[in-house]
């Protein structure tokens, strides 16, 4: 999707709504998504973490992986069953946390004067704009609304978490800490699938660890979150029952 982000305010935009729900049609069915060192507590609960190699400057891009194939979202829940109501969660996501990068909608943060100002931008080709439907971003006398806060306080996460995940990703890779992943899956059906491309943390190179290198990640805040990424490798079933419930409806011919 195209991006055309212009400066918020409550004069342009007074009668601006976002549409909350995470839909398909409003740009959300991605496999996977930016993840920050910020926010790796509550990504590492529901998703599995991974590390996707950047070829322009020789590092890795933390993603949380949301599906198994290309554009699939698995935790959009408008195309579960209706009798799989325990993983219809409110506003369209099947977790309690939602990824920053997703949450932030058709926000995004906007560097002025000369980058000291810190301003929020709204990307006005957004599916998710409206003046009739969803939540107002302004109060009648152009307060910011509690919505619009909530927005905020997610832009900052994201700014505040760029510049300490590339440290951090930075960190371990000088450490040989990161491998490469593959994952053969077969769902239930008999379909099989190969999840590659990706690196991940290798137990083996954290096991092997010294005495200094480990006091240094954890002077450093970085030693914590090795150990939350490899933890949430186990959520990767959760993707796998997911599709195998997506598939196994379809083939069922179920809406």
């Amino acid at each position: 999707m195209m991006s055309n982000y212009t400066l918020l305010d409550n004069v342009t935009h007074k009668d601006l709504r976002i549409i909350t729900q995470y839909r398909a049609d409003c740009g959300d069915n991605v496999a996977s998504v930016p993840v920050f060192a910020t926010e790796l507590a509550n990504v590492t609960k529901h998703y599995p973490v991974l590390f996707y190699p950047d070829e322009k400057n020789g590092g890795f891009t933390m993603t949380a992986l949301l599906g198994l194939e290309r554009n699939e979202n698995l935790f959009l829940t408008e195309s579960l069953p209706a009798d799989y109501e325990n993983l219809r969660a409110q506003h369209g996501w099947a977790a309690d946390y939602v990824p920053a990068m997703v949450a932030r909608g058709p926000f995004a943060i906007g560097l002025h004067d000369n980058g000291n100002e810190v301003m929020v931008h709204v990307d006005t080709d957004s599916p998710k704009l409206s003046t009739s439907e969803g939540k107002p971003l302004f109060l009648p006398k152009g307060g910011n609304s509690d919505y619009l806060n909530r927005m905020a306080s997610v832009l900052h996460l994201i700014h505040s978490g760029a510049s300490v995940t590339r440290d951090m990703i930075s960190a371990w890779h000088e450490l040989a800490l990161l491998e490469p992943l593959n994952v053969d899956i077969e769902l239930s059906d008999g379909t099989a699938l190969t999840l590659s491309g990706h690196y991940t943390v290798s137990d083996e190179k954290v096991a092997a660890l010294g005495p200094g290198e480990l006091h240094q990640l954890h002077q450093q805040g970085l030693l914590q979150g090795l150990f939350l990424v490899m933890s949430s490798l186990t959520n990767l079933q959760t993707l796998i029952d997911l599709k195998n419930i997506r598939k196994h409806h379809e083939q069922q011919g179920y809406a």
